[in-house]
């Protein structure tokens, strides 16, 4: 099988590129530089999405895998996020599909983002078919991408298969995760000790087995799948794994949650407070019962995989 993997120069991508490979899978690697792949199964093609896709030959591609796009962005400087947002999100998603459509391709599987379902639970996880609640211009794009792909779908040969993470983490993991890897290194207080509110994380090993899962399985087509490591844990108790596996000791502050958002916000942090001090959850019991799929790494499993592996120089 031949698999077309967009941003394979992300930090999924390039996770995904390799996992498949090694699952003996031919991988055309989609980047919008020439790039370098060391194994002898993964390709390299150059385009942008949101170019004229005349030229590009993707006749031989079975599945797509849609990783590439317009990442979250914290400190934002365009005068239109939204539009800046909706520029790839959206139209380079739909360019890429329609060109899909034209070349046979039979699956298109689309990387969205929890942030279509909100920001943070409540009293229940978030589920698949909840109602689109997501202010946030990111979140926006995505939501608007899945519903261009399935309306593609309707009318066309082309398999759609979304899939919504919540945060990923992994081997050479950058932003949010890279920094509380970092703060849970350092031989300062940190004041955690009042973060009991739980949070779905997911490993790039779970969400590329659910990925490769998802290529073929009958019962994926044109639906939608949260994912997750499947074993929701509180923020201290990430803060502190992540020390373990740094072979550090934490000294842990119990510091109420509202004081540590009010100090958050009065520095201009207080949108990272809101992540550290709410919760959210997911429902995966759809994956289970659709796709047969459980999680096969635990947290703790994927942090001891992902700390044993080298880092890039």
């Amino acid at each position: 099988m031949n698999i077309l993997i967009t941003g394979s120069n992300g930090f999924l991508g390039q996770y995904l590129c390799q996992h498949l490979a090694e699952q003996s899978y031919s991988i055309l690697a989609q980047t919008r530089k020439p790039q370098k792949f060391t194994h002898s199964a993964v390709t390299n093609i150059n385009f942008d999405l949101n170019d004229d896709l005349d030229n590009i030959d993707l006749s031989q591609v079975d599945v797509i895998a849609h990783c590439a796009g317009r990442a979250h962005v914290m400190n934002e400087t365009a005068t239109s996020p939204l539009d800046a947002y909706r520029q790839t999100n959206v139209q380079g998603t739909l360019n890429l599909a329609k060109k899909a459509v034209q070349s046979g391709v039979k699956r298109f599987i689309y990387l969205s983002s929890i942030k279509v379902n909100g920001e943070e639970t409540r009293e229940t996880p978030f589920k698949p078919d909840d109602l689109f609640k997501s202010n946030d211009p990111y979140g926006v794009s995505k939501y608007e991408a899945e519903q261009e792909l399935l309306e593609l779908a309707k009318n066309a040969k082309l398999e759609v298969v979304i899939i919504r993470p919540v945060l990923i983490y992994g081997p050479h993991v950058k932003a949010n995760f890279k920094n509380m890897i970092n703060l849970a290194n350092k031989k300062i207080p940190l004041p955690i000790g009042c973060l009991d509110n739980k949070r779905s994380i997911v490993s790039v090993y779970n969400l590329a087995d659910l990925i490769e899962v998802c290529l073929t399985h009958p019962n994926a087509k044109n639906e939608i799948f949260l994912v997750s490591d499947q074993d929701d844990i509180s923020v201290k108790q990430l803060f502190e794994k992540l020390a373990y596996y740094q072979n550090n000791k934490l000294m842990i502050l119990p510091i109420p949650k509202k004081l540590i958002s009010l100090l958050a916000t009065l520095v201009g942090k207080g949108a990272m407070a809101s992540r550290l001090c709410s919760e959210l959850v997911v429902d995966t019991s759809k994956n289970t019962k659709l796709l047969d799929w459980t999680a096969p790494y635990s947290v703790d499993k994927s942090l001891e995989k992902m700390f044993n592996t080298p880092h890039k120089n």
